[in-house]
């Protein structure tokens, strides 16, 4: 396994300087994995075992559906349209409920919740989606800008998804939460444009 280990770190290290391609690291790593046994990867870090790599994204999404519930809990205080305010309550609910979830069965792993939400990122953030100055589109347009591509940013997840063999409890409560996620999204997005196209007549 340490050779396993050595050989996917620095193949990593060439994917990540942009020497190989998408192609062929995935085809390298199959390799290291079919000649040298199994290892885990999450989001660019190698795991020695599928729990360890399981209870890597649990922290994580825990970490940022607790910070999202939290935001979107100040935007809906502040909301001045009725129709968003009614849609981010359900999203913010949502978030709060995945980051109960995820942290309960980090736990039933045996995990400990270590991820934070960095201080810069707080204070950049939670002053934004809190302010009554800033409009529901402003907002709305903030998140669609960085939706853009739904499976992109869930891929990480979906990529851990793809590998649980064993832990079928963790593979199922994370492709729900992926449902949920892309039900989420589907309305941000919607509610942007809806908005955006509302603008210019109201101008």
């Amino acid at each position: 396994m340490a050779t396993a280990d050595f050989e996917a770190r620095q193949l990593l290290k060439a994917y990540r300087k942009g020497l190989i391609s998408d192609e062929l690291f995935e085809q390298q790593m199959s390799e290291i994995k079919n000649n040298n046994g199994q290892c885990y990867m999450y989001n660019g870090k190698m795991h020695a075992t599928e729990r360890e790599m399981i209870m890597h994204l649990l922290d994580e999404a825990r970490c940022a559906e607790n910070f999202a519930a939290e935001y979107f809990n100040r935007w809906v205080e502040v909301s001045d349209q009725e129709c968003v305010k009614g849609g981010i309550r359900m999203v913010q609910q949502r978030e709060h409920y995945h980051a109960q979830i995820l942290e309960a069965r980090l736990r039933e792993l045996g995990g400990v919740p270590q991820c934070t939400v960095p201080q810069e990122r707080r204070d950049k953030e939670l002053p934004f989606y809190a302010s009554a100055e800033k409009k529901d589109l402003e907002k709305l347009q903030s998140i669609a800008n960085r939706l853009s591509d739904p499976a992109a940013i869930l891929k990480p997840v979906t990529d851990v998804i793809a590998q649980i063999k064993d832990d079928q409890q963790s593979k199922e409560l994370l492709k729900s939460f992926i449902d949920d996620e892309m039900s989420s999204i589907k309305w941000l997005v919607e509610a942007c444009q809806t908005l955006s196209a509302a603008a210019p007549q109201a101008a």
